[in-house]
């Protein structure tokens, strides 16, 4: 195999047999080596052939910039998921979580602390992932000897969730739809023009995105909040409240899916947050 470029010491740009780009990962394969310079095939501990040219390219100018400690981290991580899940992950994957790995360790260790505000919802409608976040957490602290915080679960298993969606593009366009239908009711029934760049309306969406999921793969959930939180809920925020019935009975018209009471409830307090900015 022949150095095109070298990333570090462990990684570089080559090409397989068939004259497609690809990465090699391995310990010290570029080491006293140049451009032009053969090495081992032996010595490639692990390939990354993305299928899209655009990911391929941002992938590269990421691996450009950070140590390939991130990268064998990320690997690790999304070895494990792949096991869990017994299913292959969408190929971004390995840009956007070798990124995020890459950003929680330097606000670890600067200090830097940030709260998911989707953590109950993570933990409550998608099980699975979030115990490969706990597991993510185990794997970063081990590689970096940092002590993450709970939150950092959830951010993980947020990237685990969007690489199994990316999986199926049908599905993808499927949930930008019911987003831009759900919004629009909102908008309507509320009267209220989003602000794109708030935080309540980056949270309101990245709900919806999980939501739309469970909707397309049928996900059922228990109902787990009692009449009571309900009906406090229902009285504190009448206007989201009234504006989810809309929602409910959009999503049972068109898409055949009930909204459990549990949906209900962080969906009126999602557009509540969006509303108390006006």
């Amino acid at each position: 195999m022949v150095i095109k470029k070298i990333f570090n010491n462990n990684v570089v740009l080559t090409e397989n047999e068939s004259g497609r780009e690809i990465i090699a990962m391995g310990r010290g394969i570029a080491f006293g080596r140049r451009v032009g310079n053969e090495f081992s095939a032996d010595s490639v501990e692990r390939i990354y052939t993305l299928s899209n040219k655009s990911m391929m390219e941002k992938f590269q100018e990421l691996v450009a910039s950070i140590s390939s400690d991130y990268l064998q981290a990320a690997n690790e991580i999304i070895d494990y998921a792949q096991n869990v899940l017994e299913s292959k992950l969408n190929d971004s994957v390995y840009v956007s979580l070798t990124d995020h790995i890459h950003m929680a360790i330097y606000r670890i260790r600067n200090g830097i602390t940030i709260r998911n505000m989707l953590l109950i919802e993570i933990q409550k409608f998608y099980e699975k992932e979030y115990q490969i976040g706990v597991k993510a957490i185990e794997i970063m602290n081990r590689h970096f000897s940092v002590e993450l915080p709970e939150d950092e679960a959830a951010f993980i298993a947020m990237h685990i969730i969007d690489a199994q969606t990316e999986l199926n593009l049908p599905i993808a366009n499927k949930i930008m739809l019911l987003i831009q239908e759900v919004t629009n009711i909102i908008r309507m029934t509320c009267q209220v023009e989003f602000d794109k760049n708030s935080l309540p309306y980056y949270r309101l969406v990245t709900h919806l995105k999980f939501f739309a999921k469970r909707v397309f793969t049928e996900q059922e959930q228990l109902d787990e909040i009692d009449d009571e939180m309900n009906l406090m809920i229902k009285n504190k925020y009448r206007r989201a409240y009234d504006c989810a019935d809309k929602i409910e009975e959009l999503i049972l018209k068109k898409y055949r899916y009930k909204i459990s009471s549990d949906e209900k409830f962080y969906l009126t307090i999602h557009i509540a947050k969006v509303l108390s900015q006006k």
